[in-house]
């Protein structure tokens, strides 16, 4: 793990409803009934880079359920005006110290238990660098880790790896004196490399005024293109382009302002090349102060925007690829993944199935109640589906969206009961849901809702419905009712019912539902035969189920 700044241990309290609270006096340990086999843990991680600084605290509960609960982001600009001397300046040195000490205290007052510090390629390439995070050690008691470029790397690539469901990739890092370069195959790091070209630096040497000229433009262009170069094993890759750092994310939030995209989130957005270019053009046409009035672009990135989105072109066109993703995750979650794995996963900081992984992450933090309905209506969700495919003909994409709205089809309750579809159909595309794209996730969501009954009116309001086309629909309607279904027969939440037996005519669907003779499942034939008729209607059959005690 490097080096660490060690903090008090947080208190925590827990009902027996497994319902988390935080109090401040020791009073409350005994009101709530804290045991000695409650543990919470809380990690902070910062990641000082060339153009910001990012701080976040995770929480990791005694289930090995994880969650984000507090970040924060300073544009603190630290290789500003280094470039000359290749040092780091006075006033960028004191920006860093005074967020670095306001963190240390947001740290202490959220009792963290340790905090794990990385500098990147300002303090890297800094002459002054080890004089830096000397005073920093002093002044703020941290142990500040400059890491190397493969290291970077490295990091960024876990914090991908295990929030996109691709396979075969290139990630850029793309900062504010450098961009790191990873090459992916098969989930695992091929080549990466560590570029001196970053937004700060080069917008610092090549632009002398306050906009560039064509001439200082194409200087910056050529000295782009000879870093990139100088990789022959990326040329004509062909595979898709993955972006994390500021400049993507403004990417990703300049083009859904302009479509008017119905989900918020950046993560797993995806731009194909034309539209990439198209705001390429538009960025260059605007002056600073234009820039800094466009939709969905940070006033604090717009004097280095067109720097970043160069490198992204040039990136674009030496690979040869059609799509660039933009990537919500970066260095400081592959810093948490990397702690996570270590501590939590056998030393492994690759999650194998990240979809299921993040959708059971979500459920670890219910009641075990909850949890155990959750998985048995998710299996018997698997076996309709399975026995019901010649009827539905899905595909294993909408497999797994009906694994994960399964899994997740109560999550609403945690706001309230009452309407629990519509939030839960808000929470499931909302939630850290890695592995699927946007249109799966909101296909997910449309799946939960309907399940429980969506009405005419609010099937016409569904927002993330307008991602989806008729076709997704349709089938969409088919395989709610197979989660409906599955949990109709967990109704009673006893987890009675294991076997189902199907057998399918032109006419009708039999089920035959085996359960344990000894028991009383008259609430569990109530909720499914109610669902006769909506079957009927999907499936143009009629339902005929046959109760079958064992």
């Amino acid at each position: 793990m490097g080096y660490t700044y060690i903090l008090g241990r947080t208190r925590f309290f827990r009902r027996k409803d497994r319902v988390f609270l935080w109090y401040t006096n020791i009073y409350s340990l005994y009101r709530f009934g804290l045991t000695k086999d409650d543990k919470m843990e809380r990690i902070a991680f910062i990641d000082l880079g060339s153009n910001s600084i990012r701080f976040v605290i995770y929480e990791i509960s005694d289930t090995g359920s994880y969650r984000l609960i507090y970040q924060e982001k300073n544009s603190i600009r630290l290789s500003e005006n280094m470039w000359g001397n290749h040092k780091l300046t006075e006033p960028a040195m004191n920006r860093a110290l005074v967020s670095l000490q306001s963190y240390v205290h947001m740290a202490k007052a959220l009792e963290v238990n340790s905090i794990k510090a990385v500098a990147t390629a300002a303090v890297r390439l800094a002459k002054n660098g080890d004089e830096f995070i000397e005073t920093v050690k002093r002044e703020t008691g941290l142990d500040l880790e400059c890491i190397s470029g493969e290291e970077e790397a490295r990091l960024g690539f876990l914090g991908v790896i295990n929030t996109i469901g691709l396979k075969d990739f290139v990630i850029f890092d793309l900062g504010g004196a450098s961009t790191e370069i990873t090459l992916v195959r098969n989930r695992q790091i091929e080549q990466s490399v560590s570029l001196p070209i970053g937004a700060l630096t080069l917008t610092g040497t090549y632009q002398k005024g306050d906009e560039f000229t064509d001439k200082e433009y194409n200087k910056m262009i050529k000295a782009i293109r000879k870093a990139i170069e100088e990789q022959p094993w990326l040329k004509n890759t062909k595979m898709p382009l993955l972006g994390i750092g500021g400049t993507a994310r403004n990417i990703a939030k300049m083009d859904q302002r302009k479509l008017s995209y119905p989900i918020t989130k950046l993560h797993n957005y995806e731009i194909p090349y034309h539209r990439f270019t198209e705001l390429l053009d538009e960025v260059k046409s605007k002056s600073l102060a234009q820039r800094k009035k466009i939709n969905g672009l940070s006033s604090e990135r717009a004097d280095i925007i067109i720097a970043g989105m160069t490198i992204v072109y040039e990136l674009f066109n030496y690979i040869n690829c059609k799509t660039l993703v933009v990537g919500g995750s970066g260095l400081r979650e592959g810093l948490f993944y990397d702690y996570y794995g270590q501590a939590y996963l056998g030393g492994n900081p690759i999650i194998p199935d990240i979809l299921i992984h993040s959708a059971e992450n979500v459920l670890l933090g219910m009641t075990r109640y909850e949890l155990i309905h959750a998985k048995h209506v998710c299996k018997l969700a698997d076996i309709l589906y399975d026995q019901w495919k010649p009827l539905h003909k899905g595909d294993t994409a909408l497999h797994r969206c009906l694994q994960v709205s399964s899994l997740l089809h109560d999550i609403g309750k945690r706001v309230n009961y009452y309407s629990h579809a519509r939030h839960g159909c808000y929470m499931l595309v909302n939630s850290n849901l890695y592995g699927i794209t946007h249109i799966e996730q909101a296909f997910s969501a449309f799946l939960v809702m309907n399940s429980h009954g969506l009405r005419p009116k609010e099937y016409k309001n569904f927002l993330y419905g307008q991602l989806l086309d008729d076709e997704q629909k349709a089938i969409g309607k088919k395989l709610s009712i197979i989660l409906a279904i599955a949990e109709a027969l967990d109704e009673s939440h006893e987890q009675l019912i294991t076997h189902l037996e199907s057998r399918i005519s032109p006419e009708e669907v039999q089920l035959i539902v085996h359960y344990p003779a000894s028991r009383d499942i008259s609430i569990i034939k109530g909720a499914v035969e109610r669902l006769a008729k909506a079957f009927k209607k999907e499936y143009k059959r009629q339902l005929q189920i046959e109760w079958s005690p064992q």
